[in-house]
């Protein structure tokens, strides 16, 4: 998707300027970096899939040993999972749109004494040419944000070794429905689960500034199918018992967690935030 917007020159000519939604997503990221970064706790001494759900201690989707594995990870944010991979001695690397983010990253990565190969640019650029091959390339609720999902997951594809991993979170199509309330009960109202309608967000003006966009469960597994690779497993996990949980706790034992997520709880026990999809090239 481009915009273009004119600027006036001299006389009576017009200058146009032609941008991507990668430019504005880009600027949209950069201006809540600090507050992303405030806002949503995010541990290092675990591997996280996204809101509230249990950590790969107890998912066990990761290979028991890392040591020496080359690791990729995509919109990775501020690189916690990363950061954790990095100090169970893997080789890391980390893409995201955002600059701001990147820098928040590298910081992260001096704080806990790793070393991790930072980059910004947008998840479609990330290729084999660019980046080269890896062990396992990973991304925790990020391919959603992407506007060519499906471009994306080949381009994986393409930068996994022989035996490689792809081990990513993504939107679930559910979720998209709208939470109602009907004569003393509560549940899901989803008006197409074929056609989810995206979670976007504008500016005072009415432009798109960043989308989320979901997809049946089928079209994802079709993309992974496509791209050459097998699908190991497919999870749709529930989120840990916060409501037996104190603050504290929440804290050290919750792999990624917000106040705004944490108002959601009710919902995400009966309805999947997200799906995680483990693949392999083989």
């Amino acid at each position: 998707m481009k915009y273009s917007k004119a600027y006036a020159c001299s006389g009576t000519q017009k200058m146009t300027i032609e941008y991507s939604f990668d430019d504005v997503t880009r600027k949209y990221w950069n201006s809540i970096a600090e507050n992303y970064r405030v806002a949503i706790n995010i541990l290092t001494n675990e591997f996280h899939y996204g809101p509230l759900v249990p950590p790969d201690s107890q998912l066990k989707l990761l290979p028991e040993k890392v040591t020496n594995l080359r690791c990729l990870e995509l919109g990775c944010g501020i690189a916690q999972n990363s950061v954790y991979l990095a100090k169970q001695g893997a080789e890391c690397v980390a893409i995201d749109i955002s600059e701001e983010q990147i820098a928040n990253a590298r910081k992260l990565a001096q704080k806990e004494n790793v070393k991790i190969e930072l980059a910004s640019f947008s998840m479609e650029d990330a290729s084999c040419k660019k980046l080269g091959l890896f062990d396992i390339v990973h991304s925790s609720y990020a391919i959603s944000f992407t506007q060519h999902p499906g471009q994306v997951i080949k381009n994986c594809a393409e930068m996994l070794s022989t035996g490689g991993i792809l081990l990513f979170s993504t939107g679930h199509p559910l979720f998209a429905g709208e939470w109602i309330d009907l004569d003393g009960e509560s549940g899901l109202f989803l008006q197409n689960y074929f056609k989810p309608e995206p979670d976007s967000r504008f500016d005072d003006e009415g432009r798109e500034l960043v989308r989320s966009s979901l997809f049946p469960v089928s079209v994802m597994a079709d993309w992974i199918l496509d791209a050459g690779l097998k699908i190991e497993r497919i999870l749709e996990p529930e989120p840990m018992p916060i409501d037996k949980m104190s603050e504290q706790e929440i804290s050290r034992k919750v792999p990624y967690a917000s106040k705004g997520w944490l108002e959601l709880y009710e919902q995400l026990k009966n309805v999947p935030a997200l799906i995680i999809f483990k693949c392999s090239k083989s």
